[in-house]
């Protein structure tokens, strides 16, 4: 055999035990298997935001994650109002996800964890029931 010859035996050997290694090994899956349970309308309820570091999603699916945390959309502290809220199952267990709207009229779903319940004055309550609503870019 010739130099040359052994030469592409060898890369033909090599590329073929890196393949086998590669084609054989399990693929890496998302860690957070989530199932849509139900939505529920909720009756206009106002909440504090009482943690920035929430995630935020597009619909009550949980398919569409947001780039922003909560806090992007208002203070701690800060009122939201509630319409619906969307019933899934994370890992196994079950979690409450809200839609929620804030004064400056975006909109997004957000874990239960997230808020707190909380009696707004009057006027916080008609101005967040008045605002028109629109999703923010995610």
């Amino acid at each position: 055999m010739s130099k040359f010859t052994k030469l592409i035996a060898i890369i033909a050997v090599t590329l073929g035990v890196a393949g086998g290694v590669i084609t054989t090994t399990n693929p890496v899956t998302a860690s957070a298997n989530t199932k849509f349970r139900y939505y529920k309308n909720v009756k206009n309820q106002t909440y504090k935001i009482k943690t920035k570091k929430a995630d935020i999603y597009s619909n009550g699916k949980l398919k569409i994650k947001s780039t922003f945390w909560l806090g992007a959309f208002g203070e701690k502290g800060e009122y939201v109002l509630i319409t619906y809220s969307s019933h899934v199952t994370q890992n196994g267990k079950k979690a409450v996800y809200y839609k929620f709207k804030n004064a400056a009229g975006f909109t997004g779903w957000v874990r239960s964890s997230a808020l707190k319940k909380a009696k707004a004055p009057k006027s916080v309550t008609n101005l967040l029931k008045k605002v028109k609503a629109h999703k923010a870019e995610l």
